[in-house]
């Protein structure tokens, strides 16, 4: 098991994106996928490696931007914009608003030409609980990206029947920075968290 890396925030990168500094953080399997945080070992490891990108989220000065496009935009894969997948998810449900997931497979050329079955991806998935997504993408012949999606469109069927209600309009920054606080309580820490 990888320990948390040693960072140290560089406060003078001013052309670089924090995250894009601390690519390795944010990249970490465990923050890609946390529901594979099996061990008690691995859960303090996701812990320690969620409060040190919630802290470089939260003072970047371009969380605002982030935050919105990771909500209203897109349907962004793990840790970002100091949020969670599932925090997303739920401050979406409070907004009324839903993300069609891009279809990355034509851009990477990743596709067969078939759709691939949600109920085949979710079959590998249980059968194989120890493969990677890398290896269940392999099997059929699709993106990483196609896979987290069938797996989060199973969380979400299973865990709420309610689809939310679509809106014409989409929620403002400052709709989006209240529902970040009512779903994370969050909002008194962040120090430059305005609407640009």
């Amino acid at each position: 098991m990888s320990k948390i890396p040693s960072l140290t925030l560089e406060r003078n990168a001013v052309d670089t994106v924090p995250c894009v500094t601390h690519a390795k953080l944010f990249q970490h399997e465990l923050l890609e996928e946390p529901s594979s945080a099996s061990t008690a070992e691995q859960r303090r490891t996701l812990s320690g490696l969620t409060r040190m990108a919630e802290e470089i989220c939260l003072n970047c000065p371009l969380m605002t931007n982030c935050l919105y496009a990771a909500v209203v935009r897109y349907d962004v894969a793990g840790y970002a914009a100091g949020t969670t997948e599932r925090q997303r998810a739920a401050m979406r449900s409070k907004l009324g608003w839903r993300v069609t997931p891009e279809n990355l497979d034509i851009f990477t050329g990743r596709t067969s030409g078939r759709q691939v079955e949600h109920d085949e991806v979710i079959r590998l998935r249980r059968v194989n609980p120890a493969d990677s997504l890398e290896t269940i993408a392999e099997r059929l012949n699709c993106s990483v990206s196609t896979i987290k999606r069938h797996l989060r469109m199973e969380r979400r069927g299973g865990t709420s029947g309610v689809t939310p209600r679509l809106k014409l309009v989409p929620p403002s920054k400052e709709q989006v920075i209240t529902a970040l606080h009512e779903v994370t309580g969050v909002l008194g820490q962040v120090r430059q968290l305005r609407v640009a």
